[in-house]
């Protein structure tokens, strides 16, 4: 299963780990994903369709710091995802195939934090209730959905140099 996920997601789950900690937290939960994405260079990032600015970005982080912080004994070692984070990640490998792709890549594992059951990140958009197809048309808007697809075209298209190298070996 783990050739499944793209090397971004790899590096997504990684950072969410290291976010959770940061912030006190001994376990990975959807927030922690997504917080993990909002702190990616990525032009897929979910901060631009998440905050309005850095400020409010800011802001969301801090309420999510645990006042009191439980620094785990060793932090090199693994620390648990929740059973929503579980799902979460089972909902985008779903989203991975319903999209056509052969990876999943972190855009597949924000669909499913939201739509995963009892998730956190989910709750802290119900206030939108449409926020899934609303990411969903960000995620389009950003070609999200078209990269995979282009990269595989290009590897289907005949090379004009590798044709011309067969007629010279002839």
């Amino acid at each position: 299963m783990d050739q499944l996920f793209s090397i971004e997601c790899k590096s997504l789950i990684s950072k969410s780990r290291e976010i959770a900690i940061n912030l006190g937290y001994d376990y990975i939960s959807t927030i922690h994903i997504f917080l993990a994405d909002c702190e990616t260079p990525s032009l897929t990032s979910i901060k631009k369709f998440a905050f309005a600015d850095d400020t409010a970005y800011i802001k969301f982080k801090k309420d999510y710091t645990l006042a009191e912080v439980n620094y785990l004994d060793n932090i090199n070692e693994s620390i648990p995802l929740t059973k929503e984070a579980e799902s979460a990640i089972r909902l985008g490998q779903k989203e991975m195939k319903a999209t056509g792709f052969k990876m999943t890549y972190p855009f597949h594992i924000l669909i499913g934090c939201l739509k995963a059951e009892n998730s956190i990140l989910a709750e802290s958009f119900k206030a939108n209730i449409n926020v899934v197809d609303n990411l969903m048309k960000y995620y389009k808007e950003l070609g999200a959905f078209e990269s995979e697809l282009s990269v595989v075209d290009d590897i289907k298209r005949p090379s004009p140099f590798k044709s011309f190298l067969k007629r010279f070996k002839k």
